[in-house]
């Protein structure tokens, strides 16, 4: 695995979505997505197989990073948060 993106999400149901569509179109091997739901009201679901949801109790971003952290297997690791907005490219 060469990349790891970790991506913390609490109650992001409004942003979440356009992230991982924009995320699909440049998805490749070697590239793992981990979406960390830090105890939303409406927990996580993606139907995007190169995506790994993991849900925890509410304890803030840092925690869910470091979830992701915990199960990332990429050499490099990038951080997004569920309300950012990424290139298409």
């Amino acid at each position: 695995m060469k990349l790891s993106i970790i991506i913390p999400a609490y109650n992001a149901d409004a942003y979440l979505p356009k992230l991982l569509d924009t995320l699909d179109k440049q998805m490749q091997k070697g590239i793992e997505v981990l979406i960390v739901d830090d105890g939303s009201r409406n927990p996580v679901t993606t139907s995007y197989k190169w995506a790994k949801v993991f849900r925890k109790k509410n304890g803030g971003p840092g925690e869910a990073r470091n979830v992701g952290l915990d199960h990332a297997k990429g050499e490099y690791i990038a951080f997004i948060d569920a309300d950012d907005l990424v290139t298409d490219d």
